[in-house]
């Protein structure tokens, strides 16, 4: 059996809509859409992990009713880089010269204000969420788990699943590329695959 890291459906972000928070971004009606579709591409779940936003639960929910199982948080939200109380109500297109600021500086340290993160802790919280899959991957011999989060925490985790890195402004700028050039799309999903 396997587990299961799957990015959560369209939501009104992705497509440019205005939002309040990043915590209370809602999925779209195509990607409620997408999120029953999925069903067809995934087995039976013995356990879902989802992060604290509601865009992973919504995505989750189908999953969640056909397995009848309750979720667990944990910290697998994404990475919300700039000031939550600065983005409210705009789009992406609005953030967009913020964005290109903080990426320009790469500095991992930076913080945009006390209701954002740094590059620092984003990178701690990936390893972190790795080290624990080490930790319980026995207990999925036999089960399947499914984590639904988001396009940037499953990036990084990815890119330090092929190649553990050191956090540097290296990783940061490399990291920004992939993002670019190679994002994980909405409901896109790879499996850790335990049996060998």
């Amino acid at each position: 059996m396997a587990i299961y890291l799957i990015r959560h459906a369209e939501s009104v972000g992705n497509v440019n809509g205005r939002t309040a928070s990043h915590a209370s971004i809602e999925l779209t009606d195509l990607g409620h859409e997408q999120a029953r579709k999925l069903l067809t591409q995934l087995p039976c779940a013995s356990h879902v992990y989802i992060s604290a936003f509601k865009r992973t639960k919504q995505a989750a929910q189908p999953l969640l009713d056909r397995d009848q199982l309750e979720p667990e948080i944990f910290a697998i939200e994404e990475f919300s880089y700039l000031s939550d109380s600065r983005c409210q109500n705009t789009t992406l297109e609005e953030r967009k010269p913020w964005v290109n600021v903080y990426w320009k500086a790469l500095d991992v340290d930076y913080i945009d204000e006390n209701d954002a993160e740094s590059f620092r802790s984003f990178y701690q919280r990936v390893q972190s969420f790795r080290q624990h899959l080490l930790e319980i991957q026995s207990n999925f011999i036999e089960n399947n788990l499914m984590v639904f989060s988001h396009g940037q925490f499953l990036k990084l985790f990815q890119m330090l699943s092929e190649q553990d890195r050191v956090l540097s402004a290296s990783l940061m700028s490399d990291f920004r590329y992939e993002m670019i050039h190679h994002p994980i799309q909405n409901t896109e999903f790879f499996i850790l695959d335990l049996r060998s």
